[in-house]
């Protein structure tokens, strides 16, 4: 996005550049296709930190920065007399943010991680992949990738805050909390509303009816029904080819659940209409149709993906001598401020010299920043107007809202949140009960809500008044639903030059694939990263937490603060496109350079790691138990040894090194297995921990809020006010802000709430004038029954 980037490295350079794989197999420092990816457009600059002319450059540095960021064990920076304190002590509105595996506080703080222990203690492996396998980590470190997301987000918010107030502030990132929050679908909420612990459900969800992958003739499409227009459209459509009278029975009807005991036949029912056709013949056909059918893309039918083509999205990188790679492009495409690659990631040490001098320039100068006090979160001063009924859009919403903006969803009768379609498995003689469901709560709590019917003039005008107040517009519709309701972003803008619109669809605004139907599971299968998770000869391995719409919302929430930032500096606002496919692309890019870099296809590696051995996930004691390990160094396997009492295996020439480790992986797994089996899972954990091995559990839901202390001990987990059930338990929001907590207002409210105080106190509708607008239908008026 622009902001100058000055990487630290250590003298020979930071480890990642050796990890593999290696452009054409060379391994050199500067050809590690991993650090290639992460690092372009970046500075990079040697310093020994550990001594005392390492400290001094460190502390000169950051009096010029805005913002520093680091991954060091907990407590380490100020060992080395780099402390927050000193990092600021001449520039006040410095922002530090920390990453690690389990945070700053807590028992578990100073605990080894891996992305794979943070999506095991996170609790995104418990869901992820087939019942009848090991718990699974999704491909290309997705639980750091999130974790670096919520950071970039967060370091937004943080530097919006200081740039008000003067004051930066430490951001606390834990990567066990990011993945806590991305799976709150299968989270706390969800288990002590309905008492149901989500498990591995195949490529199903446990949600929707039907769902999962069905057979083409020529390969699988995966299919999702969420609303029940959708499933009368799948009806007719099985009837049509296949002349199957009941799969129109009226019993099907309705929202998923009515449909959930049914899952089995109506599978078979879709899997005879499938069989009729090509994967490309019935995803065009399907999404014709409006339904939510997507292929499952490999990493290269990724790269002749029409739509990604047309949109181009894949960019070439100059690495000079006239040697190109192409990279994934952007996640986002901003209006004003374009997302661009502006070279190759730096060599080694490559600006030591240009840093020296600007520091020598600049050696007496000191940051200040105009003080001014303010109370509330870190963006009280925002307004947002939110449409749309999934979590890609919401979510951010969520986000912004507990951090103190006023967030205003729009909803209709017609067209409610998703969510409230919710009907409580544990009573559904109640029928739909709007304001109860737990994944309300985790996606739209502490936000007003107001109910108009958009296919109405006079409700149009009020939505353009309403925005014509506010600073920013979440549109989570499909591609082109507002410009038919005549609220296009380009319209909304003309008129108001500081206006921000951020649009989070499936496939972007351009393109020839722009209004297709997708949820969450779609994107997974059609961004190639279902079939490049899991285990070698499984072709799709999918989640129970849609993950691209949590990974979507945070770069929608770093963008919009990006977008702020200009306007900030500039006045001028901008339009944002987000790609939900290309966003997920983008988290998991350096898998598809083995393809660009050696026309090779990535390794599906399951638990396994290239760089660390050995790495799976392993049974312990008990139904479904299992405890993740990760082993990244010759020091780390000897301790390992020693903390199993196996100090035979150290001179065990099967594993002598880590390449010889990973070409007997399976025998070692099954050694280390059979120490395993028969321990408890948490014992494990914490004997290797206390060995100095990046162990966790692989935690369900009842496991987080039961038998995690840590989380315990930070107050993750909040208790929220809920205007029907009095309270009620939800995942909490992770962005670390020790400066300006957030906090989340409450819960539950019903659809239209707060017609009254948006309209008539925001709004300034005389009573005469809100009630004409009522019965005109525009504002549809709160019903607290529903």
């Amino acid at each position: 996005m622009g902001a100058e980037v000055i990487k630290v490295e250590p003298p020979g350079g930071d480890a990642t550049r050796r990890h593999p794989p290696f452009w054409r197999d060379n391994p050199d420092a500067d050809r590690g296709l991993f650090f290639l990816y992460m690092n372009t457009s970046k500075k990079s600059i040697t310093v020994d930190i550990t001594k005392e002319e390492g400290r001094r450059l460190i502390l000169e540095l950051a009096k010029t920065c805005d913002l520093v960021i680091e991954t060091l064990s907990p407590g380490r920076l100020a060992e080395l007399g780099l402390s927050f304190e000193a990092l600021r002590a001449g520039n006040p509105a410095l922002v530090l943010t920390s990453i690690t595996g389990f945070g700053q506080t807590g028992p578990h703080r100073h605990y080894r991680s891996a992305d794979i222990v943070a999506s095991a203690m996170g609790g995104a492996m418990a869901v992820t992949g087939e019942e009848a396998e090991p718990p699974v980590a999704l491909a290309g470190s997705q639980a750091f990738v999130m974790a670096s997301t919520l950071a970039a987000a967060s370091s937004m918010i943080a530097l919006h805050h200081g740039a008000a107030t003067g004051e930066g502030q430490h951001v606390d990132i834990s990567a066990q909390e990011a993945m806590l929050a991305v799976t709150s679908i299968c989270g706390v909420g969800k288990w002590l509303e309905d008492g149901i612990i989500p498990r591995r459900f195949g490529t199903a969800t446990f949600a929707s009816v039907p769902s999962g992958t069905y057979p083409c003739k020529d390969g699988s499409i995966y299919l999702m029904v969420n609303r029940p227009l959708h499933w009368k459209a799948l009806a007719r459509w099985v009837n049509e080819v296949t002349g199957n009278e009941e799969i129109l029975n009226p019993m099907f009807e309705g929202p998923s659940s009515a449909r959930q005991p049914y899952r089995d036949l109506l599978d078979l029912y879709i899997r005879e209409l499938t069989g009729h056709f090509s994967v490309e013949e019935i995803y065009r056909e399907g999404q014709h149709r409006h339904l939510a059918m997507t292929p499952v893309n490999t990493a290269r039918s990724l790269l002749r993906d029409r739509h990604l083509n047309e949109r181009s999205f894949f960019v070439a990188v100059d690495h000079g001598n006239g040697a190109q790679l192409t990279f994934p492009g952007p996640p986002y495409r901003f209006s004003a401020t374009p997302w661009r690659i502006a070279h190759r990631a730096p060599r080694t040490g490559e600006h030591d010299r240009e840093i020296a001098q600007f520091l020598e320039r600049t050696r007496t100068v000191t940051k200040r920043a105009t003080r001014k006090t303010r109370g509330g979160g870190a963006l009280e001063d925002m307004r947002v107007v939110e449409f749309g009924p999934g979590m890609a859009g919401p979510w951010i919403g969520r986000f912004m809202a507990w951090c103190g903006a006023d967030v205003i969803k729009v909803e209709s009768r017609a067209y409610p949140d998703v969510t409230r379609l919710y009907i409580p498995p544990k009573e559904p003689e109640l029928g739909i009960q709007s304001q109860f469901s737990p994944w309300f709560t985790d996606w739209n709590a502490g936000k007003r809500f107001v109910s108009l019917d958009l296919t109405n003039a006079k409700a149009t005008t009020l939505a353009k008044r309403l925005i014509a107040e506010s600073d920013i517009v979440i549109d989570n519709n499909s591609t082109g639903v507002l410009e038919k309701l005549g609220l296009g972003f380009d319209e909304l803008s003309a008129g108001k030059p500081d206006f921000i619109g951020l649009s989070s669809t499936g496939f972007g605004k351009t393109g020839p694939d722009s209004r297709h139907i997708s949820w969450g599971p779609n994107i997974e299968t059609i961004s190639g990263l279902s079939s490049l998770s899991g285990f070698a000869g499984r072709e799709c391995t999918m989640t129970q937490f849609a993950y691209p719409d949590p990974l979507s919302a945070l770069h929608g929430l770093f963008a919009i603060l990006c977008a702020l930032d200009y306007r900030r500096k500039t006045g001028e606002g901008q339009l944002i496109d987000l790609s939900q496919q290309e966003a997920t692309i983008a988290a998991f890019g350096h898998l598809l350079l083995e393809v660009f870099a050696n026309d090779r296809d990535p390794a599906k590696l399951g638990n396994a790691s290239p760089c660390h051995a050995p790495q799976g996930c392993y049974r312990c004691r008990g139904d479904d138990a299992w405890c993740v390990i990760s082993i990244s160094s010759e020091t780390e396997w000897q301790r390992f040894c020693e903390a199993i009492n196996q100090t035979q295996l150290i001179n065990d020439s099967r594993f002598a090194d880590r390449a010889t480790r990973q070409v007997h992986q399976r025998e070692l797994d099954k050694l280390i297995e059979a120490w395993t089996i028969s321990r408890d899972r948490y014992e494990v954990m914490h004997t290797l921990q206390g060995a100095g091995i990046a162990a966790g559990v692989v935690q369900d839901t009842e496991d987080q809020w039961q038998r995690d202390s840590h989380l315990a001990e930070r107050s993750f987990i909040e208790e929220i006010f809920h205007h029907k059930k009095g309270s009620v338990f939800a995942p909490g929001i992770p962005l670390g802000l020790t400066a300006t907590p957030g906090e989340t207002t409450d819960a539950g409210r019903a659809i239209g709430s707060d017609n009254v105080a948006v309209f008539c106190g925001l709004l300034g509708l005389e009573d005469e004038e809100f009630q004409e607008h009522v019965t005109a239908g525009a504002i549809e008026a709160c019903d607290e029954s529903q």
